[in-house]
């Protein structure tokens, strides 16, 4: 039998020649002693096998051991450790990094840090609703850092507030808040003004409340349409409601409390003060009339809000000693909501012009007394408390709210209102702000006379009539107030009385008496006036006295023309402007009867002094004795 072919790698004959085999035996036979594929060694360098073995080796991933089993490649084993260690990276870090996680959340819901208070001061008139939301806010809100928060709510009316920023902070107020909730954006002002600017980082209104009067039944319709620039005199005119037709009603007695009134008298203050002063003058010039609104309301046992209102409802005599109360309409609605009868006692009513509003903003405070932790709280609480929920709340206890609409009952009916009043210099604010809180001692005027006056239509002395209205003024003063008098005539001016406090005695008898009696004694004199030249001096006199914690100013009343030639219009204007001094601001004010020629040079004259300028038609009527009493308080 010839020789065969061993079969190739595929399992076929090939055409290699088969190794020698002398016996003449299969090369893979089952009997044969040969070794078994799996046992023939694994190198492919072995010269006993062939070419097509050791390709086919190859092809089939490596090589064989010694002992004939197959390896792994180095590379391989190391490509499988690296993503094992990487891999293990992963799950190590991700298992710390949330073992941390839990442990600073688990360390802030248990507020390891301790529980940190959060100051919030509200006016009294919103501090019970400031408070429940405090409650719920407390209650909901998460820890801010390992520490939890706590919002403190204490009530406070604005001058407390800003006296403790400037002075000694109340003990009984807790720690100095983080939030003030005031009842305007005046208390902001006024402490801004003290303290500097960079004490408010942030003030946003949360409600309003417009300012509107308390007033008898009887005397809403005898006001009428009457605006803010009417309320002074008829505080101070001691028959202006007989003029009304309310007769022995006497004056408006009007109570300006500054304690738990929500700012109401500040802002009634700065709505006279507004209405009162020059066209195109700041507000500040109308500070005359604020002081005489102030000085003429009814003397009570304290300055409470609550001592007025019992003042008011209590009797509805003519003789009452208050008819009238500056309060917010939500604290008009919160009473009158728990008085029985109330529409019987009591009517509000509204000023024309533009409306004062308490606008309760919500006023982040910044200052070295307060953490990170207690400003993030203060600011949460505040967007807190303008959301729906809680506006809605409030309107339900009076407050004007954006999306709400608050039910009115018997007396408030929460109309429709027109333009709010606007004034945004802070010094202008803290200014009148300043008069309603610490009101001058009296006041100080220099009253400068035209005798040169004709008669008015119904044949009476102008004169005559001016004396008379000065006349029940000087007698109506309080006696810390000082006066002066200048007469002049078309020839000279000259000090007819000296300046000083009403009861010091001039000439054996009290300063009133003396201006009285010489009042009483002027006659008209010639025709034309040396106005201009007579108030350069009295002027300059009135700068060289100025009365220091007294409200200092000139009533200049006449009718022109003015005729000496050595000072003209500009010239006076002029002459004003340069001696004007800042430290000791007095005021012109002028009352200026019926078509005078020199009209422009006393406006310019009392708006550069910072006064007020008044044109009255004729003589024979209440507007001069409105004026009278306004100009001179």
């Amino acid at each position: 039998m010839g020789r065969h072919s061993r079969p190739g790698p595929g399992g076929s004959f090939g055409d290699e020649p088969a190794d020698d085999n002398p016996t003449g035996r299969f090369a893979r036979g089952g009997d044969s002693d040969a070794p078994d594929a799996e046992d023939t060694p694994d190198d492919t360098g072995s010269s006993a096998l062939t070419d097509t073995a050791r390709r086919r080796i190859a092809f089939e991933g490596g090589h064989r051991s010694e002992s004939g089993r197959r390896g792994v490649s180095l590379g391989v084993i190391a490509a499988l450790i690296t993503v094992v260690v990487v891999v293990g990276a992963v799950i190590l870090w991700r298992f710390f990094g949330d073992a941390l996680s839990h442990r600073s959340t688990d360390a802030a819901q248990k507020c390891l840090g301790g529980t940190l208070n959060v100051g919030v001061i509200a006016d009294p008139s919103i501090v019970d609703n400031v408070s429940k939301f405090a409650q719920g806010f407390n209650a909901a809100v998460t820890p801010i850092g390992d520490r939890c928060v706590k919002m403190v709510v204490t009530a406070a009316d604005s001058d407390r507030v800003v006296d403790g920023f400037v002075s000694n902070w109340p003990g009984d107020l807790g720690e100095r808040p983080a939030l003030w909730i005031p009842a305007s954006s005046i208390g902001a002002a006024r402490l801004q003004s003290t303290a500097g600017k960079e004490v408010v980082s942030d003030a946003r209104s949360l409600v309003t409340s417009p300012v509107v009067l308390a007033v008898r039944p009887q005397l809403k319709d005898a006001l009428g349409q009457q605006g803010w620039a009417a309320l002074p005199g008829l505080q101070s005119n001691p028959t202006a409601l007989d003029g009304l037709n309310l007769p022995g009603w006497g004056s408006l007695r009007l109570a300006l409390p500054t304690v738990g009134d929500a700012d109401a008298t500040y802002l009634a203050a700065e709505a006279v003060a507004s209405a009162s002063a020059p066209a195109n003058s700041p507000a500040t010039a109308g500070i005359g009339a604020v002081n005489g609104l102030v000085a003429g309301q009814p003397k009570l046992a304290d300055d409470t809000a609550d001592t007025a209102w019992k003042s008011l409802i209590g009797s509805g005599d003519p003789g009452a000693p208050v008819h009238a109360v500056a309060i917010t309409e939500q604290q008009l609605f919160a009473r009158t909501s728990s008085t029985p009868d109330a529409k019987n006692n009591v009517a509000e009513w509204l000023p024309s012009g533009p409306v004062a509003v308490a606008d309760y903003p919500t006023v982040l405070l910044s200052g070295s007394w307060l953490s990170e932790e207690q400003v993030s709280a203060a600011s949460q609480f505040a967007r807190f408390m303008h959301k729906p929920e809680q506006l809605s709340t409030l309107a339900k206890a009076g407050f004007r709210a954006e999306g709400a609409n608050p039910q009115g009952n018997d007396v408030v009916s929460f109309p429709q209102l027109g333009s709010p009043l606007t004034i945004d210099d802070e010094s202008v604010r803290a200014t009148l702000a300043a008069a309603v809180s610490t009101p001058a001692t009296g006041s100080a005027t220099t009253i400068m006379l035209n005798q040169a006056m004709g008669t008015d239509e119904g044949g009476k002395s102008r004169l005559a009539n001016v004396v008379t209205a000065l006349t029940n003024r000087i007698g109506a003063l309080p006696s810390n107030a000082a006066v002066g008098l200048w007469t002049f005539n078309g020839v000279e001016g000259k000090s007819a009385v000296p300046m000083g406090p009403l009861t010091d005695e001039v000439n054996g008898q009290p300063r009133s008496a003396a201006l009285t009696g010489t009042l009483g004694g002027l006659s008209p004199s010639g025709s034309g006036a040396v106005s201009f030249t007579t108030l350069r001096l009295a002027y300059g006199e009135a700068l060289a006295n100025f009365r220091q914690g007294q409200t200092n100013s000139m009533l200049v009343i006449t009718q022109g023309p003015h005729t000496d030639q050595t000072l003209d219009g500009p010239g006076l204007v002029q002459y004003v402007k340069s001696a004007a001094d800042p430290a000791k601001p007095v005021a012109i004010n002028v009352i200026d009867f019926g078509d005078d020629a020199d009209r422009a040079t006393w406006e310019a004259v009392a708006q550069a002094s910072g006064g007020t300028y008044q044109n009255v038609a004729t003589s024979d009527s209440p507007d001069l004795a409105t004026a009278v009493s306004t100009l001179l308080s």
